[in-house]
């Protein structure tokens, strides 16, 4: 049985940073295909060589206790991020390394806030996540306003 060669990008994808570089053997590529709009909050396709994948289930705004931190959708927000990098630190990662975000929000007039907190988490990065924004009528407790679930590449151990 024949081997296909790993498919390789067309010249027309355009790379925002051509390799995260992340020790041997691992790397991630970000990139926009030409035929797609250029975002400058994510990233259209973020591709994994090597590593592992690390999965965080969604996490909402509450603390070890399983108490609400507030009910002002922008420092929920804040939370959950907290809780994120709880959970990437444990794996010996960090925003960095996030590949991809799945974000819940309760209520599409909160989009615009949603998209400054998270332009702000990630600003320090040269490469964004890939991304996507679900509003959905409701979360498991009616008072949680965003719930989050990333994707992580980190290098093998």
């Amino acid at each position: 049985m024949k081997r296909r060669s790993p498919a390789r990008p067309s010249r027309s994808s355009r790379s925002r940073a051509a390799v995260r570089p992340s020790g041997p053997q691992f790397s991630v590529r970000y990139s926009c295909p030409a035929r797609l709009y250029d975002p400058k909050a994510f990233s259209h396709v973020v591709e994994v060589v090597g590593g592992r994948l690390v999965f965080i289930s969604g996490q909402v705004p509450v603390d070890s206790q399983r108490q609400l931190s507030s009910k002002v959708f922008r420092e929920q927000v804040r939370k959950v991020y907290d809780n994120l990098e709880i959970a990437l630190k444990s794996v010996g990662a960090g925003f960095e390394n996030v590949v991809k975000t799945t974000n819940y929000l309760t209520n599409i007039a909160q989009a615009k806030d949603f998209r400054e907190a998270r332009e702000e988490l990630f600003a320090h990065l040269k490469t964004r996540p890939a991304s996507t924004t679900v509003v959905i009528t409701a979360l498991v407790d009616p008072e949680y306003l965003v719930e989050i679930e990333m994707i992580a590449a980190v290098p093998a151990r």
